[in-house]
């Protein structure tokens, strides 16, 4: 009898154990009840190095922050690859942390190349992924509820069609830069044979087609080995305004060709590029205009700037990457502020979810309500929306020349020479700027 009397406390003491810890019983993958582990792959060296290690370190400084939040129980552990701007080591990360590391979700998803070829396995395996530091054509979804793919900075194509409809309508042309270009104006378009570039051109195609303009399209593919010669041969057409598809480092190449073979036309380019860390420091003999989704600008802010932009400095600052005098000074580097909305929009989401957390209940909650970029406007993913940002600014490269050391003057100390962009439009529609 005793026995039985034991063995019936054990099955009742099993049952209620059971009970008590039902809720909290882990349905998925990467999440425990004091942490959730996170992920991504990124080029921390190779030709986009100058792209992911800020990038990159600005999830973590953001991660950092959160995990420090009073009352925050389930800390976030990042984990984070460098695939050396190789898309297969790319591929091969990804798949690391997904079936090994188990990570709940992607965040900062970095490479054109990478994201493109691991898209349908992270759908497959309905892993969340929030923010593709890229804008190829495939993250664009017109209606697509429960899809774990959740793309925040604009899509390429979009960007095309805005770089296109800012080089038809703004008054940036002429001597004093106040003059618009006329209807029969040629444009120019230098693209790379790449996802990038040719998803950029297709936006570029597509409001040419809607303007009629498409027989004044002067497009040309180049690659490295060939942009001298391209760029010669785009110059000997005689466009009025260029636009420049591609990502940083054949930017760059095309613009040093553009100056060496003495070009005078603006050019244009996507929001990629619209970082100076990735541009090298010269006197352009033309104008250089970048699209931004990222406004930082705020004439009744501190210094001129917002207070999301602070927010920004002083989450990086107390991660250390906040010293005037450091190389790795990210307080104004535009691949640290991309990051650094990465992260802030996994955590809005994280903040709606109710009940569990799940891939389900985080999907849900991703689409239930509007978000908040910081320094930036709403992203909408509700009814399996997945466009990314469609609203931009303009921004110009503006130069500073070096000034030599004189010791006499303390304010005249020796500065090598440097460019930023400067924002000269504000963050419009693209039907805004076509009502121009």
């Amino acid at each position: 009898m005793r026995k039985l009397v034991l063995l019936l406390v054990v099955a009742l003491l099993g049952i209620s154990l059971a009970a008590c810890n039902g809720s909290r019983e882990i349905k998925v993958q990467g999440v425990t009840a004091t942490e959730i582990k996170v992920g991504n792959t990124a080029s921390k060296t190779g030709a986009f190095a100058a792209v992911g290690v800020p990038f990159s370190a600005a999830i973590e400084a953001v991660f950092e922050e959160y995990n420090k939040t009073e009352g925050v129980v389930q800390k976030i552990k990042y984990i984070t690859y460098d695939d050396a701007t190789d898309a297969s080591v790319g591929q091969t990360n990804t798949k690391k942390l997904i079936e090994e590391d188990k990570v709940f979700a992607i965040v900062g998803h970095v490479g054109t190349g990478t994201v493109g070829a691991t898209l349908p396995y992270i759908q497959e395996k309905g892993v969340p992924m929030v923010y593709a530091a890229t804008g190829i054509n495939d993250l664009y979804f017109e209606k697509a509820e429960g899809n774990p793919i959740f793309a925040v900075q604009p899509i390429y194509r979009t960007d095309g069609r805005i770089a296109y409809a800012r080089a038809t309508n703004e008054a940036i042309f002429g001597a004093n830069r106040d003059q618009k270009l006329a209807a029969n104006a040629k444009i120019g378009v230098l693209y790379t044979n790449d996802d990038a570039g040719k998803s950029i051109l297709a936006g570029i195609q597509d409001e040419a087609k809607l303007a009629k303009n498409e027989a004044n399209l002067i497009v040309k593919s180049f690659l490295s080995d060939t942009v001298e010669s391209v760029v010669k041969s785009m110059l000997d057409s005689n466009p009025d305004v260029i636009i420049v598809a591609g990502n940083q480092l054949p930017f760059n190449e095309a613009l040093i060709a553009l100056d060496d073979n003495d070009n005078t036309k603006p050019v244009i380019t996507s929001y990629v590029n619209t970082n100076a860390s990735s541009i090298t420091v010269r006197p352009y003999g033309f104008d250089i205009y970048g699209s931004a989704w990222i406004d930082i600008i705020d004439p009744q802010g501190l210094y001129g700037f917002s207070q999301a932009y602070w927010d920004f400095v002083a989450t990086m600052t107390a991660a250390g990457y906040g010293n005037p005098n450091a190389a790795d000074n990210y307080t104004a580097n535009a691949f640290a502020m991309a990051g650094y909305v990465a992260a802030k929009v996994f955590l809005a989401g994280l903040a709606n979810v109710e009940g569990e957390l799940t891939f389900k209940s985080f999907i849900t909650a991703m689409e239930s309500k509007p978000i908040q970029v910081p320094m930036g406007g709403q992203i909408d993913f509700s009814e399996g929306k997945r466009w990314g940002i469609s609203s931009m600014a303009l921004s110009k490269l503006v130069y500073t020349p070096a000034v030599a050391d004189n010791p006499d003057t303390e304010a005249n100390e020796a500065k090598a020479a440097s460019h930023a962009f400067i924002k000269v439009r504000n963050i419009e529609s693209l039907d805004q700027i076509k009502a121009k």
